[in-house]
């Protein structure tokens, strides 16, 4: 086959055709003999010819073309020259640039030698820098702590001390401080200006000391606002306390001693002129021992003179003056004004008089207050760390003037009521400090608490033995059926007792248990005493359940708990059934008598027995028939009148109306129950045929 390919300049160009092969296959064909005739062999001989003629037409084209091309090359031959000549400058130019490469190459060879000759020249040079820096900065702190210059002279000894002596004060501290280095107290320079920092150093301190008893004693001025003057003026130079500390410790103490002396008389004298003006706030009349449940206290008017006072009449003294004594009467809102501002005597001209919780809570709010500040100021001035005892110095005899005057109170208070409010106050207090994270004042609450609650027990108790005294000497009587003085005295304070041991309160209900349990065995005693001395049995019975009534109603009001009621509503509920009892006594005696008497007789007839006795039998043993006829006859002509007269009765006797409705209720309830069983024994007594007079039933 013929190979045809592409010149450069895409025309296509064909190599001379071999027919050789086929010549061959062809002859071949001849000589084995094949027939001529064959169809095969004709065609083939045919095309051998015509492509013997083609072929011979392709070569002489081709001479044409080869004759034509070596026209063209001969006509092209002075730009091949041309392109010769310009490929012999092109690789002369190339050969140049060879050497000049070459030639460059080895200069670059060269520069980065002298590159890593250089680099390493700069990291010693960089080390060298570093060295030297670190030298010019040791011998400048050096210096600059050893030498002393004219203008730090002057700033200490001549400049105001003021924010920006702090800073005069902070370098003379630095070289102080290096100077006092043991290895540098070797070196010659500074042996030198050692001298010159003392003499500095004595400067500073008899300044800042100057300065500091200055600011304290301003302290003193009256009508200072203490607490602006720490935070606003000291606490800003509280560096002064700390230069003292570490470089003069005796003048240090010198100061804080002076501070303590300062603020202690000042807190003392502010505190008493406080309380002073807030005792003129006070009701007039404070409880004494006469006000106890009963006054066992001797009287210059004998039996009558105690009666009075037991009526509340022996001294004329107005309520508004006096205050309650065993009622809340809206004491208790004290508990839900405990962060309010304590109170300010001079804007006080309304004679507005308060009770001595109240001024209580007052100078204690303001103590807590101000102590929590002082605690904080001298934690920061004077960087205690949160010991307590510099405040224990400052504070220590207004906590004692506290103590103390809360001792004098006590021993004449007899007052249960606003010992309770105070130890709840003192509690609040205490977890108030907690939350505020300071325990400075943890053991003066203590000591208050110490103070409160056994005399709020020898109160207590005190009570309690005027009821048990009362009972055995029968010092106090009832002159009517009405609650007794002594009953609402003791409802009153039994109920606020209960009402201020609230859980929030810890460990008040526990504490408060055993004596308010006892007062109330006390008190039931001393009524069933009154009672018993009453004349007759009825109105034994009606002082008893007064009185009773009372004191549920008054613990029904403050809404004590169950455990606090159960006793009484026992109690009450026991009299009523005996008054119940009494009244059907009193006007059905009859009634009730016959039915008690002969319910037993027919209690073993059963209602089948009834059905099935026979005619005309007689009633049981025991059934007094005419007794029967005549308590049927009584109770019918009887019963409208005798129930009005228990109604009237029983309305002049009760002072508590609802009470008195209840109990006319369960009376007639009862009458109603007791005709009931009249009736059923008067069935059973009869089974057949009732009698006559059953009609009128």
């Amino acid at each position: 086959m013929a190979d045809s390919r592409k010149e450069a300049d895409g025309t296509p160009v064909f190599e001379p055709v071999d027919f050789s092969d086929l010549h061959d296959l062809i002859k071949g064909a001849q000589e084995a003999g094949t027939d001529k005739d064959d169809p095969v062999a004709a065609a083939l001989e045919l095309g051998v010819q015509e492509t013997k003629r083609v072929a011979a037409e392709i070569d002489s084209h081709l001479h044409v073309l080869e004759d034509e091309s070596v026209g063209d090359y001969v006509d092209s031959f002075q730009s091949f020259e041309d392109l010769h000549q310009e490929i012999m400058a092109t690789d002369a130019v190339l050969e140049k640039m060879e050497r000049m490469l070459g030639t460059f190459q080895s200069d670059l060879s060269t520069i980065s030698d002298e590159i890593r000759m250089l680099q390493g020249d700069s990291l010693q040079m960089n080390m060298k820098l570093r060295n030297r820096r670190a030298l010019q900065s040791l011998m400048s702190e050096y210096v600059s702590s050893v030498v002393v210059s004219p203008q730090l002279v002057r700033q200490i000894c001549d400049e105001e001390i003021n924010e920006a002596y702090l800073n005069y004060l902070s370098e003379l501290n630095k070289k102080l401080d290096h100077v006092k280095q043991q290895e540098m107290q070797k070196l010659p320079s500074c042996a030198q200006s050692a001298p010159e920092l003392e003499k500095l150093r004595t400067k500073a301190v008899a300044r800042i000391k100057d300065f500091l008893l200055q600011k304290i004693n301003a302290l003193k001025k009256p009508k200072t606002n203490l607490q602006i003057l720490q935070r606003n003026v000291l606490v800003r130079f509280k560096f002064f306390t700390q230069f003292l500390g570490e470089h003069h410790s005796a003048v240090a103490d010198e100061v804080k001693a002076h501070y303590v002396g300062t603020m202690s008389s000042v807190y003392l004298k502010q505190f008493k002129t406080y309380v002073s003006s807030l005792q003129k706030l006070e009701l007039e009349y404070s409880p004494t021992k006469a006000d106890l449940l009963v006054n066992n206290e001797g009287q210059s008017g004998g039996t009558a003179g105690r009666i009075w006072d037991n009526l509340g009449l022996g001294r004329s003294v107005q309520l508004k003056d006096k205050g309650n004594v065993f009622s809340l009467s809206g004491r208790d809102a004290i508990l839900n004004e405990l962060e309010k501002d304590p109170i300010i005597a001079h804007t006080h001209k309304d004679k507005v008089k308060y009770y001595h919780e109240q001024l209580f809570r007052s100078h204690q709010m303001l103590l807590m207050d101000t102590a929590t500040s002082e605690f904080l100021f001298l934690n920061d001035f004077f960087d205690t760390k949160g010991d307590h005892a510099l405040f224990v110095d400052v504070f220590g005899k207004t906590t004692q003037f506290f103590l103390d005057s809360l001792e004098g109170f006590l021993s004449t208070c007899w007052d249960s009521v606003g010992l309770l409010l105070m130890i709840r106050i003192v509690d609040f207090y205490r977890k108030t400090m907690q939350r505020r994270q300071v325990k400075c004042l943890d053991s003066y609450l203590d000591a208050l608490q110490l103070l409160l609650w056994p005399r709020l027990r020898v109160v207590l108790d005190a009570n309690i033995i005027s009821l048990r005294k009362a009972c055995q000497q029968n010092l106090v009587a009832a002159t009517n059926t009405n609650p007794h003085l002594v009953t609402r005295r003791y409802a009153e304070l039994a109920a606020s007792l209960h009402a201020l041991s609230s859980a929030e309160s810890s460990g008040l209900p526990d504490t408060l248990t055993q004596p308010l349990g006892t007062m109330q065995k006390e008190v039931i005693a001393l009524i069933t005493s009154m009672a018993a001395r009453l004349d007759g049995a009825e109105n034994s019975l009606v002082f008893l359940v007064n009185n009773y009534d009372l004191v549920l109603t008054v613990f029904h009001e403050r809404h004590l708990p169950r455990g606090a009621t159960a006793a009484f509503e026992d109690l009450l509920r026991e009299q009523v059934q005996k008054f119940v009892e009494n009244q059907l006594m009193r006007y059905y005696p009859d009634l009730v008598m016959f039915v008690k008497n002969t319910e037993p007789a027919v209690a073993n007839i059963s209602e089948s027995s009834i059905r099935t006795s026979g005619a005309g039998q007689s009633p049981p043993p025991g059934v007094d028939v005419q007794k029967m006829e005549q308590v049927v006859r009584n109770f019918s002509q009887n019963w409208k009148k005798e129930t009005d007269r228990i109604h009237q009765y029983v309305m002049v006797s009760f002072s508590n109306f609802s009470n008195g409705m209840e109990i006319l209720k369960q009376v007639l309830t009862q009458l109603l129950l007791y005709y009931t069983r009249l009736q059923k024994v008067i069935t059973k007594s009869f089974p057949q045929q009732p009698p006559a007079f059953a009609h009128q039933l």
